[in-house]
């Protein structure tokens, strides 16, 4: 297991990223790779299916209550993702400011918000297929792989390309980071946490706040979906300022 010391180690470079509307970065882990990496390349494509075919099984299931699908989808999250290291990255050159309770604090958290932010998000996506395009190595030593691919919707919307950067670990592959229309997710984080800490003088605590934020945010907006409560959108006119009908 990566610990949080070794993800902010300087052999993690910034690899890339991952976070959430890539939360199609869940899946089970693919028993019996072979040992001596034979093709790399072809063991991650088959991750990544098998992992996307996991997550919309999920999604697809019926009769689920959301608090059994939010445990499905944690199984699955922190069966895959790496993470301590991308805790750890998305702090940038403050990896090493926390004190021990807050690191402790911080990495809890991460996996909440993952759980609970990302999870939220994907249950609007039932209507999805997925394809694996292909995969480039990165590096000679077969342990690092991106895999390209693209989720297509039965609704006619225009595809999403998702491209994923796998690690090789000794029991398979893990997730480090999904980029989704162009925009890798880790190192979206890893701004916003940075700018975070920045704007509150240099301090770890602004940024536990801001997350337990986002994870209290999601929690209302799965609460709205179950009694039925539209959220505003913007551009929205209140009800009460309607002009009138007509007469």
């Amino acid at each position: 297991m990566t610990t949080f010391s070794e993800a902010v180690a300087p052999s993690a470079r910034p690899l890339a990223n991952l976070f959430a509307g890539a939360a199609l970065a869940a899946g089970l882990l693919i028993a019996g790779f072979a040992p001596a990496f034979a093709n790399p390349k072809e063991e991650a494509k088959a991750y990544v299916q098998q992992l996307a075919d996991e997550t919309i099984a999920i999604l697809s299931k019926d009769g689920q209550t959301p608090s059994e699908r939010e445990a499905a989808f944690r199984e699955l999250f922190t069966e895959n993702l790496d993470i301590p290291r991308v805790a750890g990255f998305a702090l940038g050159q403050y990896a090493r400011l926390p004190s021990p309770e807050e690191k402790k604090e911080y990495i809890q958290l991460i996996e909440e918000f993952i759980v609970k932010v990302y999870a939220n998000r994907l249950s609007a996506y039932t209507d999805q297929t997925f394809h694996v395009n292909g995969a480039v190595e990165k590096g000679s030593k077969g342990k690092e792989v991106i895999v390209e691919s693209k989720i297509e919707f039965a609704s006619g919307r225009e595809p999403v390309p998702v491209d994923w950067w796998l690690l090789r670990q000794d029991e398979g592959f893990k997730v480090f980071d999904v980029k989704v229309l162009g925009i890798w997710m880790a190192q979206e984080q890893r701004d916003t946490f940075i700018s975070v800490i920045r704007n509150n003088g240099g301090k770890f605590e602004p940024l536990l706040k801001h997350l337990r934020a986002q994870i209290g945010q999601a929690e209302e907006e799965i609460q709205q979906k179950l009694t039925g409560e539209a959220q505003p959108q913007p551009g929205d006119t209140p009800a009460e300022e309607e002009a009138p009908a007509s007469e």
